[in-house]
């Protein structure tokens, strides 16, 4: 009998153990929602507060949920990440956009790495319209605000952020916003230039040539850096680079007239501007380029012909019409040389000489008379003053007095 009572008493007490097991996974079991619940209610909260559009709140719940160690790994919290820092600075208030003035590279930042955490890619489609929206807003800021502000450290790091979306650049949609590797390494190029760091200038505007970037600019920027350092001969050799593919750009061409001239290297200046020429036949900068190389090589004859050509083309090239004047003058000078170097009887001759020496101070101040109007500085207004006494013109020669 006593031995049947222990049996019943080590049964109940096995039972009572299995019981309190069971409540104890029950309880545990119950207990795993409740954490998964506290985990994931930052990134409920933001969703929530999105949808009713208390940005401030959402903003709060998005960062604290990226931050957490226990969601920062879920794509879901940076995709509302992504979506609540876009809807800031969609926002048409001023109070809204000031909740943050990085919005849009937070944006871009979130989606990015929704993306990247989404193996899946159950969010697919809300990341496709996500990184392509946030970039090209992005892109739009760096080009209105921050270049022209020369916040240049900003537009910098934006364009490195906005190299990160290019990878999932899809069906185009970054491409046809303009978020391109190569505009986003023009931009920079424009960056280092601007702030004046020559050697990130001249290594990204390297990469720029060297991916045959279409702008002219390039070429002749990177002319221009290299004569900072004193070294012609790599400008030069960006102007040919650059004429190679833009043959008829004016300002490429007009450096490179510019640092022959300065060489003195008569012969291939000479080449180089007949061959402008030949396809930009109408430029007066380009005839008076050549008039000038005429005139130094004491080939005066075509200089004259080069002057007119390119006062035709351009009645307002000054230094055309001072070229011409000063050529006249000399010309008329030697009719005057002349004319006094002839014996008092040969009274024909000398009248032929005094014609020819007032043919030439006629034209010549014909061409100051249209300088003048155009820059009136006192030298000019002396020469005028000097043509028409010589000439024996008086009123004219008081006009100009």
């Amino acid at each position: 009998m006593k031995e049947a009572k222990t049996k019943l008493a080590a049964m109940a007490m096995g039972s009572r153990f299995r019981f309190a097991i069971c409540i104890f996974l029950l309880s545990v079991n119950c207990l795993f929602p409740v954490i998964s619940n506290a985990q994931s209610l930052q990134v409920q909260n933001s969703i929530m507060y999105l949808k009713e559009k208390k940005l401030d709140k959402a903003k709060l719940n998005a960062d604290a949920a990226v931050e957490s160690d226990k969601t920062k790994g879920l794509a879901k919290a940076w995709l509302y990440r992504g979506k609540v820092y876009q809807a800031i600075y969609q926002d048409t208030s001023i109070l809204v956009n000031q909740l943050d003035p990085d919005s849009k590279e937070k944006a871009v930042e979130s989606f990015v790495k929704c993306v990247q955490l989404d193996k899946d890619k159950i969010y697919k489609e809300d990341t496709k319209l996500g990184v392509s929206v946030s970039a090209a807003s992005l892109l739009n800021k760096v080009e209105t605000v921050y270049m022209p502000g020369k916040q240049f450290d900003k537009a910098l790091a934006a364009c490195e952020l906005l190299k990160t979306t290019l990878p999932y650049d899809q069906d185009d949609l970054l491409k046809r916003r303009n978020v391109t590797a190569e505009n986003l390494m023009h931009i920079q190029y424009k960056a280092y230039y601007s702030s004046n760091d020559i050697v990130k200038a001249k290594e990204t505007g390297d990469k720029l040539i060297a991916a045959n970037f279409k702008m002219p600019a390039i070429y002749s920027s990177m002319a221009k850096l290299s004569l900072a350092k004193q070294d012609t001969a790599a400008a030069l050799s960006y102007l040919d680079k650059g004429l190679a593919i833009f043959d008829d750009n004016m300002d490429l061409l007009n450096i490179q007239i510019h640092l022959l001239t300065l060489q003195k290297n008569n012969e291939l200046l000479k080449q180089k501007l007949e061959s402008a020429l030949e396809i930009n036949p109408s430029s007066d900068v380009l005839h008076t380029a050549l008039g000038s190389l005429y005139e130094r090589t004491n080939n005066i004859e075509k200089a004259e012909q080069e002057y007119i050509k390119a006062i035709e083309s351009n009645p307002k090239n000054d230094n055309a019409q001072n070229s011409l004047g000063v050529i006249y003058i000399n010309q008329g000078d030697e009719w005057n040389k002349k004319m006094k170097d002839v014996p008092a009887k040969e009274t024909v001759k000398m009248k032929e000489f005094e014609t020819k020496r007032n043919e030439h101070y006629q034209k010549a101040a014909a061409h100051y008379e249209k300088y003048y109007l155009a820059k009136p500085v006192p030298s000019v207004k002396q020469r005028l003053h000097q043509l028409y006494s010589q000439l024996g013109e008086t009123e004219k020669a008081e006009k100009y007095k």
